[in-house]
């Protein structure tokens, strides 16, 4: 008897230490956007020619969220390297991946890389308890939300990775950390 009393007081150490900081999902339900819908915000571009603003307006529509693009002013958008970085699970994450992809192929005599697009879902608070991809807040709203407790989803600050699963954690951890991030915490826990 005292086996699996000591059995259940590790799994809900464990458990803990896994879940660490994480919010439940009701909690989560109330610091993310309702809908899907998107808001796609671009600084100051004048150094761009009109048919450049063009492109850019019409890449507004095709970044999910979270995303960005970056660029060099003396390169543009007519780079063979261009690529817009989305599905990370804040603004800043998808600001970082859009400068370090900029910085890492632009030329070296080019003027370093700004910022030039940034969608994030319409109603997202900066300061929330969490924030989430389009996919992510898919997963989170309609398969997660349906296991049964104890559950937890993970996800990848850096990368945008998610995962889910039953159990005290780790399978989801496991989960987000199969999509090839190395740095995947729980952020939900049930």
């Amino acid at each position: 008897m005292k086996r699996t009393v000591l059995s259940i007081g590790l799994a809900g150490l464990l458990a803990t230490s896994a879940w660490g900081d994480a919010i439940s999902f009701k909690e989560a339900r109330k610091s993310l956007p309702n809908g899907k819908r998107v808001v796609a915000t671009v600084p100051d571009v004048a150094f761009l020619d009109e048919k450049q603003k063009s492109i850019l307006d019409g890449i507004k529509s095709s970044v999910p969220y979270y995303g960005a693009l970056a660029i060099s002013p003396d390169e543009g958008l007519f780079v063979e390297w261009l690529q817009a970085a989305g599905q990370h699970h804040s603004a800043a994450a998808a600001r970082q991946a859009a400068l370090s992809h900029c910085e890492a192929n632009r030329k070296t005599s080019s003027a370093g890389c700004i910022v030039v697009l940034e969608v994030a879902p319409k109603g997202a608070k900066p300061q929330a308890a969490l924030s989430l991809s389009a996919d992510g807040y898919s997963a989170l709203r309609g398969e997660y939300r349906k296991l049964k407790a104890p559950k937890g989803f993970a996800i990848s600050p850096t990368t945008g990775s998610f995962g889910f699963a039953k159990g005290d954690g780790g399978r989801a951890l496991d989960a987000c950390e199969r999509a090839g991030a190395k740095d995947c915490k729980i952020v939900v826990a049930d």
